[in-house]
């Protein structure tokens, strides 16, 4: 005996096959991730935030500066003392102490000018380390709004500087570095 539908059933059996057919369309669609992209005009950040920039750079040019210094300083000490110990060995021993007593007011020098300069990179290297706090703390803020936001990728608005990236920070969900690697071991 085969039963009929009452009106009922045949009224919602085209919607219920149009709900499996919408849930099963969209399943594909759930297995792709939407990306959001975001800008950041890093310029107007940095711009908000006045920074010294150059301050990096000026700590390593003063500091290898400072130590040219040094070793030309260090290497006149060594031609006195070479010279005096040649002196001594010819046995002119009042030239000899004339030496001594020189290379004790150089290497004295040398104390004070090291004193000196390491007080002057103290105070740069403070500097720099301001810098380098504001920036472990900009790369945070921008990682933690875009993951707030729901962004997967933030650019730089306004990449002047050649060397500033353009990539500002990404989820690691829209890498697919290993996805290509293992394409190309698999020669798809």
């Amino acid at each position: 005996m085969i039963r009929r539908a009452s009106g009922l059933s045949r009224r919602y059996l085209p919607m219920v096959f149009a709900g499996i057919l919408m849930i099963g369309a969209g399943l594909p669609l759930r297995a792709q991730q939407i990306t959001r992209v975001a800008v950041l005009n890093m310029g107007r950040v940095l711009a908000a935030f006045p920074i010294d920039q150059d301050s990096l750079k000026k700590f390593e040019a003063k500091k290898a500066e400072i130590q040219a210094e040094i070793n030309a300083k260090t290497a006149e000490l060594r031609e006195l003392s070479a010279r005096k110990t040649e002196l001594e060995s010819m046995g002119a021993v009042l030239t000899a102490e004339q030496y001594g007593k020189e290379i004790e007011r150089k290497t004295a020098a040398i104390k004070e000018f090291a004193a000196q300069r390491q007080n002057e990179l103290d105070i740069l290297a403070k500097v720099v380390g301001a810098y380098l706090s504001f920036v472990q703390r900009l790369s945070s803020t921008i990682a933690r709004v875009a993951e707030a936001e729901g962004y997967s990728l933030v650019l730089n608005l306004a990449t002047e500087d050649k060397k500033s990236d353009l990539v500002l920070w990404n989820s690691p969900s829209v890498d697919i570095t290993d996805k290509v690697i293992q394409a190309l071991s698999g020669g798809q």
